[in-house]
C-alpha cells in the first residue's frame, strides 16, 4: 500500500518523522531504490574536521565545491569515459 500525504502539512509531518526515525543507512537505501548514487556522499564534518566554521558555512563550502562548473564537467567526463569502458552505446 502506497501512502501519499495529500496536504503540505501532512507531507511536512511525514518528512519530520523520517528525519527523526530513519537512520542514514535507511535514507541511503531509499534514495538508492529511486536510482540515486549514494556510495560517495559528503558530510559537513568533512569540512569542520579541517576548518574552523559553523555547520552552515561547512554546508556552503560543500555546495560551492561540489557544484562548481569544473567539478560538474569532470563528473560528466568521467561518466562518459566509464560508459565507453563498458562499451555502452550513446543515445
Amino acid at each position: 500500500m502506497k501512502f501519499t500525504p495529500a496536504s503540505d502539512t501532512a507531507k511536512q509531518e511525514v518528512l519530520e518523522y523520517a528525519k527523526e526515525h530513519l537512520s542514514t543507512d535507511d535514507a541511503k537505501k531509499i534514495l538508492e531504490r529511486h536510482g540515486y548514487f549514494v556510495t560517495n556522499l559528503w558530510h559537513i564534518e568533512d569540512v569542520t574536521s579541517s576548518w574552523e566554521c559553523s555547520d552552515t558555512d561547512a554546508y556552503r563550502v560543500l555546495e560551492m565545491a561540489l557544484t562548481n562548473d569544473w567539478t560538474m564537467e569532470q563528473i560528466s567526463e568521467s561518466i562518459y569515459l566509464a560508459a565507453q569502458d563498458l562499451d555502452l552505446e550513446r543515445k
